[in-house]
This record gives structure tokens, sequence and C-alpha cells, in this order.
């Protein structure tokens, strides 16, 4: 995976998993399946820029 996207996706996780661990310390209920679909979107937005980028890789080389 591209260091630039660990540079984004770890922040990010590590908000995520705090405001889980904040609102659940705090008393609010919470709903995973929004997290767990927001997360799920995430990693395919990811997966399908790095596919399109290796296309775009392997036509530049033709």
């Amino acid at each position: 995976m591209n260091r630039s996207f660990l540079i984004v996706i770890l922040p990010a996780v590590a908000v995520g998993l705090g405001y889980l661990f904040m609102f659940h310390w705090i008393g609010l209920p919470l709903e995973p399946y929004r997290f767990a679909g927001a997360a799920i979107v995430v990693v395919a937005a990811v997966l399908l820029v790095q596919r399109r980028m290796r296309q775009k890789k392997s036509r530049g080389s033709r």
C-alpha cells in the first residue's frame, strides 16, 4: 500500500476508535453498523483507487 494512504488512513482509524470509546464512556447509544459501513466504503474506495492507478501506470508504459 502506498505510504500516503497510510498517512491518511491510520489517523482516521484512530479518530474513529476514539469517538467510539468516548461515546461509550459518556453513555450515548452506539450503532456500530454505521461505523462498519463507513469502514467498508473507505476500504473499497482505497482499493478502487489503487486498481485504477495500476491500470493507468500499465497503460502509460505501452
